[in-house]
């Protein structure tokens, strides 16, 4: 089988200082959107599953799909293994949250497919990450605590996106140090869009990890006379507008600077299957 499996976007994200278990307590809203990593997934006889990356990514430790296999097997009688393959389209450590894609559609695709139990958000969250509950449910929503509770969030407006990932990566652990080290009181700057409160606290720390992000805002502001807004903990840049526009402000981007510059736009499930 061959599933699509979507980044998504924060269209605001507060940190708060309050942690649970030594993680801090957030509040964000989030809609997946068009770009998606190609997971194919065939049943194996081996005694352990198989999981490749195309391209080829550095991980430390297991990949959240060996996490997210481990957590379906916890609360499943199941021991089926699997060969799977994940052709990478969605940029790693940009804030678009393609690994917590990978673990999300996939408990999601499983339970399905083998009716399975989906085991408690608030275990998935902290075990694989704060994302992932939001890509199991996978339509707009917003997302509290520390990622597990989810309330999905009927955006009727069309959103299309100019996304600009600069070389430069971010490491989510880096970002949430430099929070904790800052003064967490500086205000951050709301916009509204469409009635969509548009902001992200994680901005001040992601740039003292990363000065370059700065650069890249202000060259991407200047060309296009668009505001840019970060996503998640960085490094992903985003402006919105109509779609015609937006890819008219990708002739104006120096395009070296970035790994990824496209349009996207919001849609309904961050989930899509594939013929085989």
């Amino acid at each position: 089988m061959k599933i699509l499996s979507s980044a998504k976007i924060n269209l605001n994200l507060t940190i708060n200082n309050e942690t649970i278990d030594g993680l801090h307590t957030l509040s964000t809203l989030m809609t997946p959107i068009d770009l998606f990593d190609k997971i194919e997934i065939y049943e194996t006889d081996s005694p352990a599953d198989i999981i490749e990356f195309i391209p080829q990514i550095e991980i430390h430790g297991d990949s959240t799909i060996h996490k997210a296999l481990h957590a379906l097997r916890e609360v499943n009688n199941f021991d089926q293994r699997f060969h799977i393959k994940v052709h990478k389209y969605i940029p790693v450590e940009a804030g678009l949250g393609g690994g917590s894609s990978n673990a999300g559609t996939i408990i999601k695709y499983l339970s399905e497919r083998y009716s399975l139990e989906v085991p408690k958000l608030s275990i998935v969250a902290k075990t694989i990450g704060s994302d992932v509950p939001f890509f199991i449910k996978g339509s707009a929503a917003e997302v509290n605590g520390f990622g597990e509770q989810i309330i999905a969030v009927d955006i009727e407006n069309p959103l299309h996106f100019l996304l600009a990932t600069p070389h430069e990566t971010l490491s989510t652990k880096k970002v949430f140090e430099s929070f904790d080290e800052q003064d967490n009181n500086l205000e951050i700057d709301t916009k509204l869009y469409k009635e969509l409160e548009i902001k992200n606290n994680l901005w001040h720390a992601a740039v003292n990890v990363e000065p370059k992000l700065q650069e890249r805002k202000e060259h991407l502001e200047r060309v296009t006379g668009s505001e840019f807004f970060m996503s998640g903990s960085g490094t992903t840049l985003f402006s919105f507008g109509e779609e015609e526009q937006l890819k008219n402000n990708i002739q104006k981007i120096d395009l070296s600077l970035f790994r990824l510059v496209t349009v996207t736009k919001k849609i309904d499930s961050s989930l899509l299957r594939e013929a085989d």
